[in-house]
């Protein structure tokens, strides 16, 4: 087993993740969202992130380019 899939650095990666993700919502870069959708819809949302192979963050940004490239 390497080294970077000991306990312990799986744990020190998931704090330092911890530690970048607090610092960019302190400086304001970043902001948490928790959005409640119909199940249906929900699962259409995830089923597209799962073919455009993105992330939701990534999806929700396509989504608000897609908009704004369109309503003009």
């Amino acid at each position: 087993m390497s080294n970077s899939n000991t306990e312990h650095s799986k744990k020190l990666r998931a704090k330092t993740a911890a530690a970048h993700i607090k610092k960019n919502l302190a400086l304001g870069l970043i902001r948490r969202m928790m959005i409640q959708a119909p199940t249906p819809v929900a699962d259409e949302f995830d089923t597209i992130c799962k073919e455009l192979e993105l992330s939701r963050p990534k999806a929700l940004e396509y989504l608000c380019k897609f908009y704004r490239d369109h309503n003009n």
